[in-house]
């Protein structure tokens, strides 16, 4: 993938800002089986696809699309379940994107704790990935361990 800035977290996700709907030929080409958006619809202005224009792109690509928008720090045990039933639930690997990345890699962080990674090592590993999760460690833990309740 040369033209898409897709940032490993692990083996299997990846995190990306804003995607549009030509992309998801070359994210399926990739080898990418799903694809979560984390951004809600009309958080910009000018120049934010549509979801329903994303979602029929990647569909039409062959990938799995995934809905879970949410503003700021602010994801669900719902949403953290969600994107962990997609990790368990599928082989393969998948693309979370937001405006930034950051909100998907929350997301990631949260489903990996869930999933028994300690804090330090999700912190690590999206510190190599350039997304800097420290200030949502507390928020990450959280949404774990209302995931397990």
């Amino acid at each position: 993938m040369t033209s898409l800035a897709l940032l490993p977290l692990d083996e299997r996700v990846a995190v990306a800002g804003q995607l549009k709907p030509d992309d998801m030929a070359e994210i399926a080409a990739a080898g990418y089986v799903a694809v979560v958006n984390n951004r809600p619809d009309g958080e910009a202005m000018f120049g934010q696809p549509r979801t329903a224009d994303l979602r029929k792109a990647a569909e039409a690509a062959g990938l799995v699309f995934l809905d879970l928008p949410f503003s700021g720090p602010r994801a669900t045990p719902d949403q953290v379940r969600a994107f962990a039933d997609l990790l368990a639930g599928r082989p393969g690997r998948v693309v979370a994107f937001c405006k930034s990345g950051m909100r998907s890699a929350l997301l990631w962080g949260a489903a990996s704790i869930a999933a028994g990674r300690s804090l330090d090592e999700v912190l690590a590993m999206a510190m190599r990935a350039g997304q800097n999760l420290e200030p949502v460690g507390e928020t990450m833990v959280a949404l774990a361990k209302s995931t397990q309740a």
